[in-house]
């Protein structure tokens, strides 16, 4: 097979040869500097050849050299090429399981941050820091800049990346000026001690996920980065999913079929009322991490229970009309069952202060781009 004939790895519809044969492709292809191609041959090896470590690691290195990094953001590439979508053992809204085939992205390898947001908008950082406000209406508060304010307060609990558990949101305001009578008393004195990993620490937050987001401020980022030559937005709920696969097939989990455990992921601590930071597990296969847990994830498509039924097979975008958006992943705060690669679910686009809620951004070249 020659170098010329890969191009059919990029359609589902076509029997692929062994694993090796396909490892030795791509081996071919990444010594002709056709990367992106290769890493396609490396994907489909993978499918076939799941525990393969030398070929996994192959696949790794190749990974690397594709990364790119931007606007301070680190973006991993996801392969053009098919993969399966769905769950046949999974809610009734995964069915059935389909072929869908894409084309190559990047995407960001965690969730955006508080502090990342603020800066790409050309904001104050957090957590004071926000858009110019608006002006005011004569007798009426502006209700954006209300909602904005609890947000933020929800933020200053979740998002801080030393803060263990939450407390009161006037406990995670050490930098306002509290005061009993006439003197100045700390926040810990009125609110109580913030359990931090670090006390002595700086209050900063760019490691955890910024939560607390509609699916509007979301997508308003890649809207606000975007130019001629690449455009950022959110991903589709297909290019989240295969992003979150990490190039394995039919696997519940971002890592395999193991079982999620605090060594793997952020989940089921309902009560422990904080998020860990992505980098505290492992990535997956594409150097994701947090694909499952931490927080839920916005994508740019609207919720149809019975979409998977009648989805096009190439590029599928979501239904063109709906009153949702998907959100996918789970979140810290939700059982084994909904940090699946598979679930998903709808959420009113406007829905605002959810601690567990945040989003991550997908680069995508625009034709003629390099």
């Amino acid at each position: 097979m020659s170098a010329l004939d890969a191009t059919w790895l990029l359609s589902a519809d076509r029997a692929l040869p062994s694993a090796a044969e396909l490892v030795s492709l791509a081996a071919r292809l990444e010594g002709e500097g056709r990367l992106a191609l290769a890493a396609t041959a490396y994907d489909a090896a993978l499918g076939l050849a799941p525990g393969d470590p030398a070929l996994a690691a192959a696949r790794g290195r190749l990974l690397d050299r594709l990364r790119i990094e931007e606007h301070g953001l680190v973006f991993r590439y996801v392969p053009a090429g098919p993969f399966l979508m769905g769950a046949d053992d999974g809610d009734v809204d995964e069915w059935p399981v389909h072929a869908v085939e894409l084309g190559a992205f990047w995407i960001t390898d965690v969730p955006i941050t508080w502090s990342a947001y603020h800066a790409l908008m050309g904001w104050p950082p957090p957590p004071n820091g926000g858009p110019p406000p608006k002006p005011k209406k004569k007798g009426r508060p502006d209700p954006d800049t209300f909602r904005l304010l609890n947000d933020h307060k929800i933020r200053r609990q979740y998002c801080e990346s030393e803060t263990l558990a939450a407390r009161d949101w006037h406990a995670h305001a050490p930098d306002v000026a509290w005061r009993s009578g006439d003197r100045a008393v700390a926040a810990s004195a009125l609110f109580g001690e913030v359990a931090r990993g670090d006390p002595a620490r700086p209050w900063t937050y760019d490691q955890k996920p910024m939560v607390a987001v509609g699916w509007d401020q979301a997508a308003a980022l890649g809207e606000a980065l975007s130019g001629e030559q690449v455009t950022y937005r959110l991903p589709t709920e297909a290019e989240w999913e295969k992003a979150a696969r990490g190039g394995l097939v039919g696997r519940p989990y971002p890592w395999g079929d193991a079982p999620p455990s605090a060594a793997r992921c952020d989940f089921d601590r309902f009560e422990a009322f904080s998020i860990r930071p992505p980098r505290s597990v492992p990535p997956n296969g594409y150097g994701l991490f947090g694909m499952s847990g931490g927080v839920r994830e916005w994508t740019g498509d609207g919720y149809d229970a019975r979409y998977y039924a009648e989805s096009p097979r190439a590029d599928p975008g979501g239904p063109a009309a709906a009153r949702q958006r998907v959100l996918r992943g789970g979140s810290w705060a939700d059982c084994a069952w909904a940090v699946r690669v598979s679930f998903r679910m709808g959420s009113p686009p406007d829905l605002r202060g959810d601690p567990t809620i945040g989003f991550r951004l997908c680069r995508v070249t625009r034709p003629g781009a390099r």
